[in-house]
Parts: structure tokens; sequence; C-alpha cells
């Protein structure tokens, strides 16, 4: 094979005035990475290192049979969700974000293929973040009865060297980038890979970089909608060359596999790659952006213009914020991943008017996908007065505080059979002594199974003395949620002394059904903070899935 037939296809070649690309200035320091870690390990010693992974944690998964599983899907596609601290061409992104943690959120709500950037200097990876991703989802899938999700090396792959890295730290495939590889080099990776029991992921951009790839026998096509030597996104791009593999005669989804891999971020753009028959998809930033990651899927890949954001996914944590009564509050909130909205109509200090909370549901019911419920939080009101106020207003949920019975509860639902209805269980601050006594979690217990038979969920908050309001800021003892949930198998929300550097705790520890916070993210009452509510939700959110 001459020069122009191997290496044609490659940016620049032949015009000895072209500039150097970005991408080609990220290859050669990946060129010198390589060189500088073969010294620190040598070839032989790496494949030692990946026999002995294989050996305790498993062979790599078969790609192919991963996206086939999920073609077959209610998706119909494959969802590979991206790690990366920051790209090239925007900097930083979310770099102080844990790879795994963000991979076990990823692999919950349905990620097939986890794609984790190795790269340092410009994608701000490492090794060690992809041997993390693929621990702990196997360990995850493991407990869950699930099939754990195929890690991808996403890096600028050039050497064999590098397909054993990718082995040794856990890796089921690896990208093979046409634009960067001579025909000659691409194909001895790709027998390379295939050695190891690895099936590559080949990325081409042009018709050129496919008819390399094709002849190569590449399996599993990506597509990169950016051309990274000149970083243009041109989002039809994959469906131009699922043109030409028809004109061709290649079958996708038998002959080959094709994702998309670059610039998607909407439920249309997803839309239009299952139009186009893919076999899946690639995401990163829009889900390394998003407040929460595991919403953000579920938008993208099961989308529904103005679906509410409930019933959550399974296992996942429910996160209300309370006592809103400022419409960029509620934004706030909403943009951030809350589930459920507040709005207190019992007199409080965060007590909002009909009209305030007329407007809050009307600005919440604009956001597009996965929108937030709004509750409206009574206490010890008329029953007409509730009904009224909840049918003037037009919110979702009711709360109720107070010492409403059961019997009270009846009546309301046969008013508002439509209507979500929480009862709130008030506990003594955990300051006030040890912990309930058996006979005070009995009382509570026939407390609770009284209102489970009429009202869609339960609520646990901090008593004030002497009362039964909450927005204490004090907590309640914990142990009594596992309790509860455990024992008595009572999903609850949790409310009482939470706040942002706390929730994960209690996520963690505890796991409940949901969690509930007013002024535990304020700056004054019904004035919250912009940064503490977003970082709230995400760290409940998080907790859940970093057990």
């Amino acid at each position: 094979m001459d020069e122009a037939e191997d290496c044609g296809h490659l940016y620049g070649f032949g015009d000895p005035a072209a500039k150097r690309s970005k991408l080609q200035e990220i290859v050669q320091q990946r060129v010198k990475d390589v060189a500088t870690a073969k010294e620190k390990l040598p070839p032989e010693h790496l494949a030692e290192t990946a026999q002995a992974f294989v050996k305790e944690f498993g062979a790599p998964q078969s790609l192919v049979d991963c996206i086939g599983e999920a073609e077959k899907s209610s998706w119909a596609l494959a969802l590979a969700a991206e790690f990366k601290r920051a790209s090239p061409s925007k900097g930083d992104i979310s770099p102080d974000l844990d790879a795994a943690e963000q991979a076990l959120v990823y692999s919950h709500h349905g990620a097939s293929i986890l794609s984790v950037l190795t790269e340092p200097k410009w994608f701000k990876g490492t090794l060690a973040d992809l041997k993390d991703v693929r621990v702990r989802t196997q360990a995850w899938a493991a407990k869950e009865g699930r099939r754990r999700p195929a890690c991808l090396r996403k890096d600028f792959l050039i050497d064999e060297y590098q397909v054993l890295e990718a082995v040794a730290h856990g890796a089921d495939t690896v990208l093979l980038m046409v634009s960067i590889l001579s025909q000659t080099r691409l194909q001895a990776l790709l027998s390379c890979c295939r050695s190891q029991g690895l099936e590559p992921l080949v990325e081409v951009v042009t018709d050129r970089e496919l008819e390399v790839a094709l002849r190569a026998g590449a399996k599993v096509l990506g597509v990169n909608n950016r051309n990274l030597h000149t970083l243009v996104l041109d989002k039809h791009r994959t469906q131009a060359i699922s043109q030409e593999l028809a004109r061709r005669g290649v079958a996708v989804g038998t002959e080959v596999k094709l994702l998309a891999l670059s610039g998607l971020s909407s439920a249309e753009d997803v839309a239009h790659c299952r139009q186009i028959r893919c076999s899946g998809i690639l995401v990163g930033e829009a889900l390394m952006r998003a407040p929460d990651p595991g919403a953000a899927i579920l938008a993208m890949m099961a989308p529904g213009e103005g679906v509410a954001a409930l019933p959550v996914a399974p296992g996942a944590v429910l996160v209300k914020v309370c006592g809103v009564r400022r419409e960029e509050d509620a934004s706030c909130a909403v943009a951030a991943g809350a589930n459920l909205i507040g709005v207190i109509f019992a007199k409080s200090k965060r007590q909002a008017s009909q009209e305030e909370a007329t407007r809050l549901v009307a600005a919440v019911r604009r956001s597009a996908c996965q929108r937030p419920l709004v509750v409206g939080v009574f206490m010890d009101q008329a029953l007409e007065e509730v009904s009224k106020t909840t049918t003037t207003t037009d919110v979702d949920v009711v709360q109720l505080h107070g010492g409403e019975s059961p019997d009270f509860v009846r009546e309301l639902r046969a008013q508002l059979p439509d209507t979500w209805i929480i009862k709130v269980a008030h506990l003594p601050p955990t300051s006030s002594g040890e912990g309930a006594s058996p006979e005070e979690l009995e009382e509570l217990r026939l407390k609770l199974m009284s209102y489970c038979e009429v009202c869609d969920s339960i609520l646990l908050d901090t008593a004030v003395k002497g009362s039964n309001s909450g927005g204490t800021g004090a907590a309640f003892d914990w142990a009594v949620v596992r309790v509860v949930q455990e024992q008595w198998q009572i999903p609850v929300i949790v409310a009482g002394g939470l706040t942002d550097t706390n929730v994960a705790e209690l996520v963690a520890s505890v796991g409940p059904f949901g969690v509930d916070v007013a002024s535990g993210v304020e700056d004054a009452p019904g004035v919250k903070n912009g940064e503490k509510t977003p970082r709230y939700v995400r760290e409940a959110k998080r907790a859940r899935f970093s057990k």
C-alpha cells in the first residue's frame, strides 16, 4: 500500500503549508505520553497487570452484544453516557466530579455504555477514573442482579500499549479514531484490540474515513458530528454517513452498529437518531453539565413534553424544595432537578398568597420535560379552605402538616379525587432523648398505618416543642426512618434540619424515599440561596448511587 492510499484521508496530507490542528497537537502529546509510560512500566509488565485485572474482575464483555441488547429495549438504542471533566473547545466542564459516582448515576438510569475520557492534559482524565468506574459499576450491577454497562476508554489511541492500558484498567472497548490513524495503523490496532477481547468503537467523520473503517473490518462505527480538526459541529453528519452506508448496501444494526457521537443534548436529537436508524448515541457535555444527570437521561431518552418529574426512576430519591415564594427560586429548583416545589398556605414566615402560588404553578409548568409537581402545604385549616385553595391555584399535591385526622383526609380525597395527598407526622428533635422507646415506636407505627390507608405518602418532620409545626431547622433521629421503611415497609419523605452539607449523609445512610428542605437552603425565610439549592438537589440525588 503506497503512502497516499495509506494516509490520504488524514488532515493536511500532501499539503506542506497545512497548519497543525488542535487534534494533531493532542496526538503529538499522546505520542510523548506513551513513550514516557513505557519507560515507567514496560509493555511486558503492563501485559501482566492486564492479565491480573482480567483474572480478578473478569474478561471484557462484547460491545456488539451490549448494543444489540439495548436496541431491543424500549429506548430502541444504546446510550453511551460520557464522563469528561474538560475539553479543548469548552475548557472546564465539571472538574471536581468523581467519575465512579457519576457513572453509577448513569448506570442506574439505563446507560448501556460508560465512556470515560482518560486523556490528562486537555480533558483532565486518568486511567484511574476508568478503573474506578469499572470496579464500582461492576459491584453495583452484581448487587442489583443486572448486566453491567460496557466501559469505553475514550482517548487518542495510536499505540498497542494503550490497548493494554485499557484492559489493565477495566475497559471493554476503546475508541479508534480514523482521523488520526493511517489505514495500516488502524488495522494493526483493530487486530490488537480483538486479540485482547475488545471490539473497538471506530470513529469516522467523512465518507473517506468511512471507506477506511469498512476496509479495516470495523463492526461498530461512531460518527463524530464534530470535526475535531476544525471543531465545527454538524448534527447532520451522522445522517449523511447512515445514507452512505445504505448506498453501499451495508445494513445498519446487523452488519455494523452505528452510533452518533457528538453534539446531542435534547429529546429531539435522540428522536432524530432513532429516525435514521442509529444503534446508539453518545452524550457527554449535556450530562456532565446537568444538575440532575439522571433526570436529563430520562428526559432525553423517554421524552414527553411537560411530563412531570414523577414517578422517579426506581431507587432514585425524590427531592422537594419547600417554602418557595419567588419565581426565581422556583426556576432555580426546577433547573436543579427538584421533583417537588412546596408552596406554604399555612401561617408561616414563608406563607404565600394564592396569587403568588398561581404564578409559581404557571412558572413551573412552563418548564420543558421532567417538570416538578407543586405542593400546597396546609396546617389545621378548614376542609373547604384546603379544597378551594387547591382548586384555585391548581397545585398538584396537598401536604397536610397539622393534626388532620384520617377522616379529614377521606373527606378531602372525596373532594379532590385526583390530587396526591401527603400527610406529615412529627417526631421530637434528636436532642430530646437517646432515641424513640419501643412504646413510642409502636404509637408511631399505628399512626402511620392509619394514614397509609388514606394518603399517598408520609412525610416525617421535626416538631417544635408543644406543637405540630415543623420548620425548626432541627433533625430528628434518622434511625427511625430505617425502622419505618425497612421493618414497617412504609416509604417516607424526610424533613427537618436538612442542608446541602448533610443531605448526602442521610440519603446514603438510611435511603429515604424522599427528602424535603426549606430553611436549610435559605438566606432568609422564603428567600432561597442560588448556590445551596442546586447543591442540595445534586448531593441528595448522587448520594443514593454512591453507597
